[in-house]
């Protein structure tokens, strides 16, 4: 039996809401240069991100609080435990949003505070959940069903490379304001990177094996396909901005062969997007997906992986990783705009807060002898 409930049923997943709002923020920062249009649009989305972490994360916490079964409950969930990382990686993601638009007007040293802040949070909450979730996957006694192995699974790896994407910028604003914190924040750096790269490697050979041997997982899931290319643009954005990072404090001379590396994992993208493009249109000509929160998978692995398209574009200067990038950021707007009117649709629905209740058992009632 499902039910109605905003806060009872209020998904972890919900963070992915703000995860590819402000990656879209911090694609159009990108292109004010090119297009001065972009800074507004870039700006206004910023802010939106901002309201909806703040919007969600009351509601989060109230869900912990006044429903904290129910949050146990999802985070014993095969599939919705993988989202609780969403938190914190939200979290980062507001904090880059912080550094590009906020800065000239909060100044360097607020700045510093607050994304220094954020990318702690960012830390702590990732290394927790990346431990849970992938243990847990491990200590299983029953294995999972088929249809459970998907590549959610991955959520806590790229996790941990996500926390990159506002690192880099901390270890280079520690160069003006907290210079002996630089090395060992790029040492933290390349732990989390080191983390999440290899585990996306090994959890993703299971999810393929799974997919050999049996059936695609049912169209509801089909989303869980994006979140294999944010890996790919969250590694290629670590080994471009961590090596250039390296070569400022001279710990390397040279950032050549970190970007030829880089463009190799970037060149892995085109298979992926081309693989959920088939396994889409397989769905759609059999029923479609169904549309629910879970669709945001989509928009920020596709938001990292155009970040990734600029830095590449920027480095090696050609009309095809320009036009590539063009492309993209149009693709992203597109769907980010599509997602999001039919997430307004489903809240005023209701349809996207139903869930099933936790049913108890009555209290046997004594009844005294007279």
């Amino acid at each position: 039996m499902l039910e109605r409930h905003v806060i009872k049923y209020f998904a972890p997943g919900w963070f992915a809401v703000v995860m590819g709002t402000g990656g879209l923020a911090n694609v159009l920062y990108q292109w004010q240069a090119t297009f001065p249009v972009g800074k507004v649009l870039g700006l206004g989305t910023a802010i939106l991100a901002e309201i909806l972490y703040f919007l969600v994360l009351v509601l989060w916490v109230i869900r912990w609080i006044s429903f904290f079964e129910y949050a146990c409950r999802d985070l014993h969930h095969p599939v919705a435990s993988n989202f609780f990382v969403t938190m914190p990686v939200a979290t980062v993601i507001v904090g880059t949003n912080i550094y590009n638009y906020w800065r000239p007007f909060i100044g360097e040293s607020i700045t510093f505070v607050i994304t220094s802040s954020a990318w702690t949070i960012g830390l702590l909450g990732v290394t927790f959940f990346s431990f849970y979730t992938t243990f847990r996957i491990i200590q299983l006694e029953v294995a999972p069903k088929p249809e459970m192995t998907n590549f959610s699974w991955i959520m806590a790896p790229i996790a941990n490379m996500a926390t990159l994407l506002l690192g880099n910028t901390i270890l280079i604003q520690s160069l003006n304001h907290k210079p002996s914190w630089s090395v060992s924040i790029l040492i933290l750096n390349a732990i989390m990177f080191g983390i999440g790269f290899f585990l996306f490697i090994f959890i993703s050979a299971v999810i393929f094996v799974r997919l050999i041997q049996h059936s695609l997982p049912p169209a509801e899931l089909t989303p869980s396909f994006g979140i294999l290319l944010s890996a790919v643009g969250l590694a290629t954005i670590a080994i471009i901005d961590m090596s250039k990072s390296a070569a400022t404090l001279g710990v390397i001379n040279s950032v050549g062969l970190a970007n030829l590396g880089a463009i190799i994992i970037w060149g892995f993208g085109f298979w992926v997007i081309g693989i959920i493009c088939l396994i889409c249109i397989y769905h759609l000509r059999r029923g479609g997906i169904p549309f629910g929160l879970g669709w945001w998978a989509f928009i920020f692995p596709l938001a990292a992986y155009t970040i990734a398209t600029q830095k590449i574009s920027g480095l090696f200067v050609s009309p095809l990783t320009f036009w590539v990038s063009v492309v993209l950021t149009i693709l992203l707007l597109l769907l980010w705009g599509y997602v999001l009117l039919r997430t307004i649709v489903g809240i005023f629905k209701g349809n996207l807060f139903m869930g099933s209740p936790i049913f108890q058992e009555p209290k046997k009632t004594i009844i005294a002898k007279s």
